[in-house]
């Protein structure tokens, strides 16, 4: 490795650990909270495999333990996260569209939210804030609150004039950072300020040997170092750049490694180039491509360490997960990762395979540092990005707006 031409270093503490407060016991969490809002409208396009998907999954989730019912709304189709929520009773509802503007979805998103009657609409990506701008249109609707989740890579600098009208009937925007309040306030045109809201993560439920069987069915050797890498294969995850540390690595080390990427692969160009990419570097022994998988939380168990290769980020969900299972982990400097990471990870520039590389060595030449880093990146998780947190976030949001709400606009129960 060439450590003059790396720009790894430990990211910065985002507090004084004097003013760090205890995780709360397990019995006093997902407290019932006694306020005004009692129903709360989730939309979405779809529940798939995603990072914005997730956090609403999990939203879901934690509104019902508080008793605040949350309804679903899927623009499309149900996606793969909705079999979970149904399961706990969380009603999930998909309109079934198929085209960019369907007016049959807008009246049938019109009619859930009459009949519904909930106190609050929360839109999680722009089709819903578009959709649900639109159907709540001559009627007295709750308030509309917008959650920004990722930094829109390839998009423009501003939004089409539909997009940008429909902020305007926003209530309130939350963001996952500071960089993707701005993004997002610069692309609609707002005129306020974002609410930051930070992704939060239950702690792991892993199966029992969970990490034996994973890897004896995963043919990964017990003497090899697993980094695992979770994303669905997009531009903006920069696979190729771990590719390119995949290959670098096996030049400076001769300890055994694999890398796992566990994310949905398409039929795009990228993934095709990408197949292509590995086979010339001849890793097809090294990197492993698993696909869209639900035991997610087996694999942390079974990896040794976490790899983010992104070259753009919003706060991901992945990471804190990684951390939260205790996972060393060695990602880029994008969005808000320095802040979730702080000091308790690795971080390096994007779009740098040789620094990516050079701190994967790191954990793997260091087993120390690597358990002093999962040790601390779990205990930052959990008093920083536990899902208690995240959701107690929301419900500030979601009180204060329906507070806000003039007298006579709500619809009476």
């Amino acid at each position: 490795m060439h450590e003059a031409e790396t720009k790894l270093a430990m990211g910065h503490a985002m507090s004084d650990p004097a003013h760090l407060q205890p995780p709360r016991p397990a019995h006093e969490r997902a407290p019932a909270l006694r306020g005004t809002v009692r129903r709360v409208l989730l939309a979405i396009t779809e529940l798939r495999a995603g990072g914005a998907e997730r956090v609403l999954s999990l939203l879901a989730e934690g509104l019902k333990a508080r008793e605040v019912e949350p309804l679903v709304v899927c623009l499309e189709d149900e996606g793969p996260l909705a079999p979970t929520l149904k399961d706990q009773g969380i009603r999930v509802q998909a309109l079934g569209s198929r085209r960019g503007y369907d007016p049959s979805t807008l009246w049938a998103l019109r009619r859930i939210v009459w009949d519904a009657n909930p106190d609050v609409l929360n839109a999680h990506d722009r089709w819903a804030l578009l959709y649900l701008s639109l159907a709540t249109q001559l009627m007295r609707s709750p308030p509309l609150v917008f959650s920004a989740h990722g930094l829109m890579y390839d998009e423009p600098a501003r939004a089409p004039f539909r997009y940008r009208l429909a902020a305007r009937t926003v209530s309130a925007a939350t963001a996952v950072s500071e960089e993707v309040a701005a993004r997002h306030g610069a692309y609609f045109g707002w005129k306020r300020s974002a609410q930051i809201v930070q992704n939060g993560v239950p702690e792991p439920a892993t199966s029992p040997g969970a990490r034996e069987c994973l890897r004896a069915a995963l043919s990964v050797k017990r003497e090899a170092f697993l980094f695992l890498a979770v994303g669905n294969v997009r531009p903006e995850k920069g696979f190729e750049h771990l590719l390119q540390a995949a290959a670098d690595l096996r030049q400076a080390v001769s300890k055994p490694f694999v890398v796992l990427v566990c994310g949905k692969m398409s039929a795009s160009d990228y993934c095709t180039r990408l197949r292509q990419h590995r086979e010339k570097l001849d890793l097809v022994d090294t990197v492993h491509f698993l696909g869209y998988r639900d035991d997610v939380p087996d694999l942390y168990a079974a990896a040794d360490a976490f790899v983010l290769s992104s070259r753009s980020e919003g706060l991901p969900m992945v990471v804190l997960e990684a951390m939260m299972a205790g996972l060393p982990v060695v990602a880029t400097r994008v969005g808000g990762v320095p802040d979730a990471v702080g000091d308790c990870g690795l971080l390096v520039e994007p779009e740098r395979p040789r620094a990516l590389a050079e701190g994967m060595g790191y954990l793997m030449d260091d087993g120390a540092l690597a358990a002093d880093l999962g040790r601390r990146g779990r205990e930052r998780a959990l008093h920083h990005y536990s899902l208690d947190r995240m959701v107690d976030r929301y419900i500030e949001v979601y009180e204060r707006v329906a507070a806000e709400q003039p007298p006579g606009v709500r619809q009476k129960r």
